[in-house]
């Protein structure tokens, strides 16, 4: 699979679990916001392994397990996992309809063991809840991300990633983010033991990312009395640090591109998507290769998205969903691009530019 960034927003993988997951749940949830990012962009898979089609009410994912598990499992062990993962319950509230929602992480998992895939449902309310999300606020290189070895370096990671500042966290508040049960690395008298806290959390976490990822940290332990080291830590400052070795070169050049506003390439396409057909200004942020390369090629590019417009509608009323634009866009593209090659090769095969070079002597 192709590395990219991706963007999570570690605060809802966190914060609406207050229970542990296992290293191998991280990386089922990854995965799951993977293809929703995907899903946004109009991006699909490049092979047949990986699928994402809508029903009326559910949207069905699958994938190889591999995608997950890549050592020290068992068949128990994924069916344990899914098990989990169907058993936790989402709650959300839709604040425009006055709308309460539940229902399970994923729906019908199953596991086609003799050729090593995974499929299930995740319930379209919830789906298009996980879409907003998918946008986070961290952007995290994914092949990175995946192979860290405990949940807690993948927080971390999450969390430094592109941070420029320190950020202080307060203990209890670092082990609420973490699932640190609120009673867990204290003393009897009720004291934060913190060199635990250090030793099996901090330390093994930041160790992961010193030897893999393009963000790390440093950290400092900031007391009461500052001037006491005695005095008891009231929260830890996180110091991020970039290691460009670990960064994928063609992942930074894409990252350099994006910091240019598209509202600055076209100010019509912009304007046109997001007023007629309905992007916001982030999901047109998360598409600017496309629409750079639509605005670059496509010659007649504002006729162009017209038309796919009055293409979204369906014969029931329905419109196609954003995604079916970018993937039109794409085609669009592709088709401009060929058109060009034609008339370059027409124009070379019947002499036309030794014409002008002759003309110009």
């Amino acid at each position: 699979m192709d590395n990219q960034d991706i963007s999570i927003s570690w605060l809802f993988v966190w914060a609406r679990y207050k229970s542990k997951l296992t290293i191998h749940q991280m990386r089922l949830v990854i995965r799951i916001l993977e293809f929703c990012q995907r899903d946004i962009k109009g991006a699909k898979y490049k092979d047949n392994l990986r699928q994402l089609d809508y029903l009326q009410d559910d949207v069905v994912l699958r994938m190889p397990v591999s995608d997950v598990y890549f050592s020290d499992f068992t068949l128990q062990t994924i069916r344990d996992d899914l098990k989990n993962l169907r058993g936790k319950t989402i709650e959300f509230y839709d604040y425009n309809n006055n709308v309460w929602n539940a229902c399970g992480f994923i729906e019908k998992p199953h596991v086609f063991e003799r050729i090593g895939m995974l499929e299930f449902k995740i319930d379209l309310k919830f789906w298009k809840h996980l879409r907003n999300l998918a946008h986070g606020i961290r952007r995290c290189e994914l092949d990175k991300l995946l192979v860290l070895p405990t949940v807690y370096a993948m927080w971390f990671y999450m969390f430094i990633s592109e941070q420029e500042a320190p950020k202080d966290i307060t203990i209890e508040h670092l082990k609420e983010r973490l699932g640190i049960a609120e009673d867990e690395y204290k003393r009897s008298n009720g004291k934060d033991r913190v060199d635990h806290l250090e030793e099996r959390v901090l330390k093994p976490a930041q160790k992961a990312l010193n030897g893999s990822c393009p963000y790390t940290f440093k950290y400092e332990k900031i007391r009461v009395n500052p001037k006491s080291d005695n005095s008891p830590v009231k929260l830890f400052r996180f110091i991020p640090v970039y290691q460009s070795q670990y960064r994928d070169e063609n992942l930074e050049k894409k990252a350099l591109l994006a910091k240019t506003s598209v509202s600055m390439l076209n100010p019509q396409v912009y304007e046109y998507m997001e007023k007629t057909m309905g992007f916001e200004r982030n999901e047109l942020q998360a598409n600017k290769e496309t629409l750079d390369n639509a605005i670059k090629y496509i010659p007649n590019i504002m006729d162009k998205l017209s038309s796919i417009q009055g293409r979204r509608r369906e014969r029931d009323g329905t419109t196609k969903p954003k995604g079916w634009v970018i993937n039109a866009l794409k085609s669009e593209i592709e088709i401009a691009k060929k058109e060009q090659d034609t008339t370059k090769t027409v124009i070379t095969n019947n002499g036309y530019i030794a014409d002008m070079f002759d003309a110009n002597r």
